[in-house]
């Protein structure tokens, strides 16, 4: 189960039907994932000067899952090369943004930056990915799922 504390909008993960879906909103209990808007016009009468009177309807069509049923997108290599990162040396990975580059190690307890000073805690699961590459670079991680 996740919280909203580690929720941002844009975050990809898995709703209750195992779907990959991206946060739209974040609500006290829920996470809105889909937004849809349909309008329809229709003809509501014909008057005899050719002027006719038409009524629109607007309805708006919101997909949200609750809180618990929502699960992290577990960090794989494949997932990792689907958000931009180059693998060179076996563990070793690599994300260019504009002129910089961060290395990371992927590791048993988690994705870690690597660093001279070690994290205390790996990353491992995208969200948690996106929201560390935003707070680092200020930009969204690009995620092609």
């Amino acid at each position: 189960m996740l919280h909203a504390k580690d929720l941002r909008l844009g975050n990809k993960i898995h709703n209750h039907k195992g779907e990959i879906v991206t946060v739209q909103q974040i609500l006290s209990n829920t996470v809105i994932y889909d937004t849809q808007i349909n309008i329809s016009r229709k003809v509501a009468a014909v008057s005899r000067f050719y002027e006719d009177d038409y009524t629109t309807e607007v309805v708006e069509i919101v997909k949200e899952v609750d809180f618990n049923d929502v699960e992290p997108i577990e960090l794989t290599p494949k997932i990792l090369e689907k958000c931009g990162f180059r693998n060179y040396i076996r563990d070793e990975w690599i994300l260019t943004f504009g002129n910089s580059h961060m290395d990371f190690e992927f590791l048993a307890d988690g994705f870690r930056l690597r660093h001279p000073t070690p994290s205390r805690m790996g990353i491992k699961h995208l969200h948690q990915l996106q929201n560390f590459v935003f707070a680092i670079t200020g930009h969204e991680l690009e995620v092609q799922l």
